[in-house]
């Protein structure tokens, strides 16, 4: 029991340790969250392994735990979006609530999955040991394949789509019509640039994108067009590849705007260090939000540009 029970604890915390790498590329997490996340985890692990033998000793009030955990785990939840929105005034481009709530419902399902992993360890264990009748040493090194196995089979599950998988994305040229009128693409009347030496730095350093749904599906496109995945993908650039303003220059904040013509999102974007490719592969990676899911599922037959929409 001691041995297995420690097995099942080892696998629950690596379990959420291989998906930690995903929390790196969308908010700080050492030193501190990383330690409160590894703490949380050992906590899930423990109880997922304590599980199994508490079942087939028929102590069924040990259940009510993990109700307890749970209730711990969403408050996680809640302490990671507070602490978020409250660091939304500081940032040069905002995450937005969408983004926000998509973290913290993200600390709370990647616990969930240490207590999984941990229970099925233990359990495939007990089930080898009593109904294959294999070796205690043999069963061991068995579970542990299997937890191992398990964990990155979890790490898949839970993988979220990207923009990737919905658009294409390329980078296009800025210009300015009527002295001051910012221009991307094909799309302009973007913003009025009033001062010369804010014009000249759209042309210096600026680089216009466009986010155009692949297939011509209004699918796609109703997900790259919601507010909040807007604003993840503006936030995304700025958090991977830096912004080139201040404070007091709001002119330079990307703002993804809806190209009509062909429902593509053009953002007008002024990076640390201007490489077109790092900057394609920025808003690739870009999350799918929840909240930019099921829209527009009436028109998932229709094609973008067809007059009869078919």
């Amino acid at each position: 029991m001691d041995k297995v029970f420690l097995i099942g604890i080892i696998i629950g915390v690596l379990t959420r340790l291989i998906m930690l790498n995903l929390d790196q590329k969308q908010y700080p997490t050492q030193p501190n969250v990383l330690i409160s996340q590894i703490v949380l985890a050992f906590v899930a692990s423990a109880l997922g392994a304590l599980l199994v033998p508490a079942l087939i000793e028929r102590s069924y009030t040990s259940i009510t735990f993990l109700s307890l955990a749970a209730e711990q785990f969403r408050q996680v939840r809640e302490n990671r979006r507070d602490t978020l929105t409250e660091l939304e005034a500081k940032q040069l481009v905002k995450r937005g609530n969408a983004f926000i709530e998509e973290i913290a419902k993200t600390y709370e399902v990647r616990n969930y999955m240490s207590i999984i992993s941990s229970f099925l360890t233990v359990g495939f264990y007990y089930l080898i040991t009593s109904e294959f009748k294999i070796n205690d040493n043999i069963s061991l090194v068995i579970s542990i394949a299997f937890g191992i196995i398990l964990a990155f089979l979890l790490k898949r599950m839970i993988k979220r789509d990207s923009i990737g998988d919905v658009a294409d994305v390329k980078i296009v040229d800025i210009g300015f019509e009527n002295d001051s009128i910012l221009r991307v693409g094909s799309l302009s009347g973007i913003t009025n640039v009033g001062l010369k030496s804010e014009r000249e730095k759209f042309l210096k350093y600026g680089v216009g994108i466009e986010i155009i749904p692949k297939g011509k599906n209004y699918i796609n496109a109703s997900i790259v067009q919601d507010p909040g995945q807007r604003q993840t993908i503006a936030y995304n650039l700025y958090s991977r590849l830096g912004l080139y303003r201040q404070k007091n220059e709001p002119v330079f904040t990307p703002i993804p705007r809806r190209n009509p013509k062909n429902e593509s999102i053009v953002i007008a974007y002024l990076p640390i260090q201007k490489n077109e490719e790092a900057i394609i592969q920025a808003v690739k990676s870009t999350p799918i939000v929840s909240s930019a899911r099921g829209k527009n599922i009436a028109l998932k037959n229709y094609i973008i540009g067809r007059k009869d929409g078919k």
